[in-house]
């Protein structure tokens, strides 16, 4: 980049969110990074952003609560006179299914995964002085519905239509992005062994890498002409798996 222009990226002290702040830094982005309770680890992630030269600030946001949501978006702009990115990465994952249902977690994921994003989207459009691009990290499951992770998948199902919906709505200033990546690290009851064969068991034999992640990040930031598309990254698992997976079982405990 031949100026520097800042990104809000939320989620931003652990795993995906670091891994997309770390990136941007690199590309040439002061970073804003979000984290809910984990400042040690934010600050970490500034430490690490800082050596590739970019200007950081750490925010804390408990993204339930919608005033605290709304003022982040207002605080980040304040903070970077150049905000022109943001990337709504922060997610709950907690595990329940049809037959588990609970109001409270529905809540709770509903609040994190789906409000929060579309009410930073729409405080970010309002305060940042540019042009600006959103990207709402999503998941591959919105591509290849399955009961399991039910009320997580309702989440990430309601910002893959509001994607499309701010698209529309924040045209011409903003441009809005989703991408849906496939099982990116190794996490929970999963052994390595079954996190790699979940890797190979795809029609490409490869799956989801946070490299690729990273660069459909810099391809949506730096593309004028494109808004309310969402790219799923999977090795084209989507095209072709079906529920339930019986050979992994790690997954339906």
């Amino acid at each position: 980049m031949n100026e520097r222009k800042a990104a809000l990226v939320t989620g931003a002290a652990h795993r995906v969110g670091r891994a997309i702040a770390l990136h941007l830094a690199r590309e040439g982005w002061d970073i804003g990074i979000h984290h809910n309770r984990s400042g040690a680890q934010a600050e970490e992630t500034a430490h690490e952003a800082q050596a590739f030269g970019a200007k950081t600030q750490t925010f804390a946001c408990d993204l339930a609560d919608v005033e605290a949501v709304e003022r982040l978006a207002a605080e980040f702009c304040e903070a970077f006179p150049d905000a022109a990115l943001l990337v709504n990465s922060a997610a709950v994952f907690e595990r329940d299914t049809a037959e588990t249902f609970d109001s409270r977690l529905f809540d709770r994921h509903m609040a994190i995964n789906a409000r929060a994003p579309v009410l930073l989207a729409k405080a970010f459009h309002s305060c940042a002085p540019q042009q600006t691009c959103i990207i709402n990290v999503l998941d591959q499951k919105i591509a290849s519905l399955t009961p399991d992770y039910f009320s997580y998948t309702l989440s990430k199902c309601a910002l893959d239509a509001a994607t499309r919906m701010l698209a529309m709505g924040l045209a011409p200033k903003t441009r809005v992005n989703a991408i849906a990546p496939g099982i990116l690290l190794q996490s929970g009851d999963l052994s390595r062994e079954e996190f790699q064969r979940l890797h190979r068991d795809t029609i490409l034999g490869i799956g989801a890498s946070m490299e690729e992640l990273c660069a459909a990040v810099s391809f949506f930031a730096r593309s004028p002409a494109v808004t309310g598309q969402v790219l799923v990254i999977d090795g084209g698992r989507h095209l072709v798996r079906t529920y339930p997976y019986e050979d992994l079982p790690k997954l339906k405990e």
